[in-house]
């Protein structure tokens, strides 16, 4: 008799998390920062690129100058490998800047040794407070810094595995576009010369490339553009690569910066504007990291949380059931026929819950919360809600980090799935029923959803269920 394989719909264990946000370069700071309702939108410049070169003799100001923008700015400084020297960070744009010091988060803490010093990293002088004479924020990201050894050791998360077997997955919907702005202002007569290094970070996958080199990993890489949740769709496809045996682990996520080449907010607007928008979700930037590592493989660590369920739907008149999605359960909805509208965009996310819950195999009345993408106000952030309270009931816990993180583009589903984890490692398991008790004992671990809906139509959801109890008990402190 034929058995089963599970190995498809196996949970996927979660080993590492990093973020880089306006709120910091902490998971337990932006969970933090949600909870308390914190807005850190501030008014800073941003010029075009990192590591500028001089001006030609006809240059004007708005070719290539920095703009005052009000937005939620990541302003910590970037925290990169050690091993990246000063040459190699003059080759780094802001998103690969943002993507690695999220990686470098992700892989350099883990909960099974909190106090323990991490791998030896450098301060991407990023702020003009740590690097004296830099003219904006960013300008100081190609200060010369001392270079360290070539080789450190690997980080703990995937120690053992093979370099060829570990793969990354990046999403984004508008990296590179400085870069490109930058050629495209200077290619002109005599505007001026064009650094070269700008060419290969005016690409889309620059980011995941450098991931791959800087880390010095050979297995699959892959960038997506998929729409507002394109985050959670490079999560689910390393999922999809972990559990079929492809990867033996994946450092997953998303990224976008701001960009004075597409200003979100013109410079000389309060602040106290922003925060009465009734969007409530002003510009922002940041990127967000998980490490991936497939059961009992080489690559092992203690885990912060399983992957149990991935799904992906369609709203009415948008995509087709088996249309290809990098490994998601695809389905759409009965009605599919005319273009969407927000309830359509409801019930696709609504679907993808439910086809998340049953690939887990897992009840509904499991799930402890909900974590969505858009700010709730806009209409895809109350398509969210809707579908969040069409399968789980009203009273479900909600959280959405675009008040506090911005809206990123491509890091928001990704920093979604990071403050999935963190509210489960802070989550308690169900209290086992009392043996005189009517209700059935439900030892199992809390679950948390994670929904993306995009406004052309594909919904996205992941669900992870907690620290199983049996395991070290891991704490807030990453």
């Amino acid at each position: 008799m034929p058995t089963q394989d599970t190995t498809r719909t196996s949970p996927v264990p979660v080993t590492g998390v990093g973020v880089v946000s306006a709120a910091g370069t902490s998971v337990a700071a932006l969970y933090e920062d949600l909870l308390a309702g914190a807005r850190p939108v501030t008014v800073r410049d941003v010029p075009l690129v990192a590591g500028a070169i001089p001006a030609g003799p006809n240059w004007r100001p708005d070719q290539d100058s920095a703009r005052d923008v009000e937005a939620a700015h990541v302003t910590a400084p970037l925290t990169l490998p050690s091993h990246i020297d000063a040459r190699a960070r003059r080759t780094i744009g802001r998103d690969t800047g943002l993507l690695l010091s999220a990686a470098q988060a992700a892989l350099t803490t883990t909960p099974a040794a909190p106090t323990t010093p991490a791998a030896p990293t450098t301060p991407a002088t990023a702020e003009p407070a740590q690097a004296p004479g830099a003219t904006s924020p960013r300008a100081g990201a190609a200060e010369p810094v001392p270079a360290s050894p070539p080789s450190p050791p690997p980080p703990d998360p995937l120690r053992g595995a093979d370099p060829a077997r570990i793969g990354v997955f990046a999403g984004t919907l508008h990296a590179g576009r400085s870069e490109y702005v930058a050629i495209h202002n200077r290619a002109g007569a005599d505007a001026g010369p064009v650094n070269p290094v700008w060419g290969p970070q005016s690409s889309y996958n620059a980011p995941g490339a450098a991931l791959s080199i800087h880390l010095g990993l050979r297995g699959p890489n892959l960038t997506l553009t998929s729409g507002a949740a394109v985050g959670l769709d490079a999560i689910a496809l390393g999922v999809q690569h972990v559990r079929t045996g492809r990867c033996d682990a994946v450092i997953a996520g998303g990224v976008d910066s701001l960009s004075a080449a597409c200003p979100p907010r013109p410079a000389g607007g309060a602040a106290a504007d922003a925060a009465a928008e009734p969007a409530g979700a002003p510009a922002g930037e940041g990127a967000a990291v998980v490490v991936l590592t497939a059961p009992g493989g080489p690559a092992h660590a203690p885990a912060l949380a399983h992957v149990c369920g991935t799904a992906r739907a369609y709203a009415a008149g948008r995509g087709a059931a088996g249309e290809p999605s990098g490994g998601l359960a695809d389905t759409v909805p009965a009605n599919a026929g005319a273009a969407s509208d927000e309830r359509d965009l409801a019930e696709a996310g609504a679907e993808a819950a439910r086809a998340a819950l049953r690939e887990a195999g897992r009840a509904a009345h499991e799930v402890a919360v909900a974590v969505t993408t858009a700010a709730p106000h806009t209409p895809t952030g109350a398509a969210e809600r809707a579908a969040i309270a069409a399968v789980f009931g009203p009273a479900l816990p909600h959280l959405t980090a675009a008040g506090t993180t911005g809206t990123t583009g491509g890091a928001d589903g990704a920093l979604a799935f990071a403050i999935a984890v963190e509210a489960l490692t802070r989550t308690a398991p169900p209290t086992p029923a009392l043996p005189d008790s009517d209700a059935d004992a439900d030892p199992a671990a809390p679950l948390a959803l994670c929904l993306g809906l995009d406004p052309d139509g594909a919904a996205t959801a992941l669900l992870l269920t907690g620290p199983i109890p049996t395991t070290t008990p891991t704490g807030a402190n990453r």
